[in-house]
C-alpha cells in the first residue's frame, strides 16, 4: 500500500511539474522590426538604420541623418502539442527606436516591450558604429533586459546585460555582406551565435537576401539558422517583401510577407508573419503556431 501511495504521489507531482514548466517553457522571441518580419528576419547585410540596435549595429555608419521609429505588433498563439496549461492567446508588443548618424560617432537607442504567453520582457539597447574605410564599418550594441518568466509555477525576475558585435562591407554597387556575433560572452547560452549575411540588388528593382548562422560553441548542424528574403520595388515608392526562415537553435520556422511605402522623410511598413515552434519536451519547447500582424512608422530628419 505504501509503495502504491508513493507511486501515485510521484505521478501527480510529475504531471504538476509538467503543467507548471509548460507555463513558461518557450522563450520570448527576439524582437524584430516590421520590415524584418516581412523578410523572415533576413537582413544582416542590408544597409538599415532603424534596425541597428536590433540586428547589425555597423550599418549606422552608412547614413548621415536622424530617425525616429514606432512599432506595434499583435500576435495570436495556438498550441499544437502537449500544451496542457491555459495561456493568454493574444498579446501586444511595442518598440521605440531613435537614431542619430549625423556626427562622427553614429548611435542609436531602442526601448522594447514584449509579451509572450505569461512571460514579459523590457529591453533597452544602445548601439554605436564607426567607419573603417570607405566601404566598411564596425559596430557594437549593448542591451539590458528585464524578464519576468514563469518557471515551475513561480514568477522569476531576471535582469541581465548582453552585447552584439557587427561588421558590414560593401563589395560593389550590387553586393553587400555583413557579420554579427550575438552574446559572445554567453550571458544566455541559448542566445549565442554568429550570422553572416549577403544581399544582392538587381538594377535597384529587386533585392535578394540570405542569412546563415549557428552557435559556434555547439554542433553547428544542431543550431543551424538560415533566412531567405526578397524585396520587389513597385512603382516608385512601394515595396513588396517576402521571407522564410528555419532556426534549429529555437526549434522554429516560418514565413513573412509585407508591404512598405517609402518617402524621403516618412515610411510606413506592414507585415504578416506565421511562425511554428516544433515541440521538444527535452528542451521544454512547446508546439505553437503564432500569427502576427505588425505596423510601423518612421520619420527621418
Amino acid at each position: 500500500m505504501l509503495s502504491q501511495s508513493i507511486l501515485v504521489l510521484f505521478v501527480l507531482l510529475s504531471n504538476l511539474c509538467l503543467i507548471n514548466t509548460a507555463q513558461g517553457a518557450n522563450k520570448i522571441p527576439d524582437f524584430q522590426t516590421t520590415r524584418l518580419k516581412s523578410l523572415g528576419g533576413t537582413g544582416v547585410a542590408s544597409i538599415l538604420m532603424d534596425e541597428a540596435t536590433i540586428l547589425n549595429p555597423s550599418t549606422l555608419s552608412f547614413f548621415n541623418i536622424s530617425s525616429f521609429y514606432l512599432q506595434r505588433s499583435g500576435q495570436e498563439i495556438e498550441g499544437t502539442g502537449t500544451n496542457i496549461a491555459e495561456y493568454p492567446k493574444e498579446s501586444t508588443n511595442y518598440g521605440v527606436i531613435a537614431s542619430d548618424s549625423k556626427g562622427q560617432l553614429k548611435s542609436s537607442f531602442s526601448y522594447l516591450k514584449q509579451k509572450h504567453r505569461l512571460n514579459e520582457r523590457k529591453r533597452i539597447s544602445v548601439a554605436g558604429s564607426k567607419n573603417m574605410g570607405k566601404r566598411s564599418s564596425a559596430g557594437f550594441t549593448y542591451r539590458k533586459s528585464s524578464d519576468h518568466i514563469y518557471q515551475n509555477g513561480e514568477l522569476v525576475k531576471d535582469s541581465y546585460h548582453q552585447s552584439t558585435f557587427g561588421f558590414s562591407h560593401v563589395i560593389n554597387s550590387s553586393v553587400m555582406m555583413g557579420i554579427v556575433i550575438n552574446d559572445p560572452f554567453k550571458v544566455k547560452e541559448e542566445d549565442t551565435n554568429a550570422i553572416i549575411g549577403f544581399q544582392y540588388v538587381y538594377q535597384d528593382l529587386v533585392s535578394f537576401m540570405l542569412d546563415v548562422g549557428a552557435d559556434y560553441n555547439k554542433n553547428l548542424s544542431d543550431t543551424l539558422l538560415y533566412r531567405l528574403g526578397s524585396q520587389l520595388k513597385v512603382y516608385n515608392n512601394f515595396f513588396l517583401r517576402f521571407g522564410t526562415f528555419n532556426n534549429k537553435q529555437t526549434f522554429s520556422r516560418g514565413t513573412g510577407v509585407g508591404i512598405g511605402w517609402l518617402q524621403p522623410r516618412l515610411s510606413f511598413d506592414l507585415a504578416l508573419t506565421n511562425t511554428k515552434y516544433i515541440e521538444n519536451l527535452k528542451k521544454e519547447i512547446l508546439g505553437e503556431n503564432i500569427k502576427e500582424t505588425s505596423f510601423s512608422f518612421s520619420y527621418r530628419f
